[in-house]
């Protein structure tokens, strides 16, 4: 079996005047879950965007067995606001409820196997709802989600069965080039640069309305593929 792999990504704003837009794709993903308290990206806070962006770790490539949750989240955060600089924006402050609620959405789309801003699952339905289980109730809150693959895959090659578990390489008539996971940076680069891609989500990130910010993400493995990882990647963003 062999195919041509896709992102897929989706949004969701809401305004004071419940104004909504949504972009709906379906996932079929499997579950893996890890607490907040180990996955908060707050002891990444107190560096400078440029010592941030300077770790030697950032570029370490990620075992997907042993995920640095903390540097993940942190990364899209950074990448996040270094988007907003270009644009002439103040950057996004970090919100531990938007945090709870982005990583929180992020493990129920993996352990419920849905892609959606809207969850199936009681009293989390909506952002709002996600947001006021952390007692949060911003003015201004939106979200922006997406699928993600977990491996520096280029779009439109064709991808063939793993020889060995977990290596993926591309088809080709000469040689099988291997395909390396992402490194921390270029995930976060990548998730946000696809986001940026896109009109809606793109307004989300450069709303000038939003004052805060908390990223989320959580592995999976596609079991219609070879179990080839891809992280759900969630942003909330809320305006006080």
């Amino acid at each position: 079996m062999a195919g041509e792999l896709k992102y897929f990504c989706s949004l969701f704003v809401i305004s004071e005047m419940e104004k909504k837009a949504y972009l709906f794709v379906l996932v079929l993903v499997m579950s893996q879950s890890l607490g907040f308290s180990q996955t908060s990206p707050t002891s990444y806070l107190s560096l400078k965007p440029t010592a941030f962006f300077n770790l030697d770790k950032l570029r370490q490539p990620i075992n997907f067995q042993q995920i640095d949750y903390p540097l993940l989240h942190a990364a899209i955060y950074f990448f996040t606001n270094e988007e907003r600089s270009k644009a002439g924006l103040k950057p996004l402050l970090y919100s531990p409820e938007a945090f709870q609620a982005a990583q929180g959405h992020a493990q129920d789309m993996v352990s419920h196997k849905f892609f959606s801003h809207t969850s199936p699952i009681r009293f989390s339905r909506t952002l709002r709802d996600r947001l006021n289980r952390q007692e949060a109730n911003p003015k201004y809150i939106g979200e922006n989600i997406s699928s993600t693959f977990g491996i520096q895959y280029q779009e439109g090659k064709k991808v063939g069965k793993p020889i060995v578990p977990g290596e993926f390489t591309y088809l080709q008539a000469s040689k099988r080039e291997l395909i390396p996971p992402h490194t921390y940076f270029s995930f976060a680069q990548k998730a946000v640069q696809l986001w940026m891609n896109s009109p809606g989500h793109r307004q989300n990130i450069l709303n000038p309305i939003f004052t805060h910010l908390g990223c989320g993400a959580q592995v999976y493995f596609d079991p219609n593929f070879y179990q080839m990882p891809y992280f759900m990647a969630v942003q909330n963003f809320i305006g006080r």
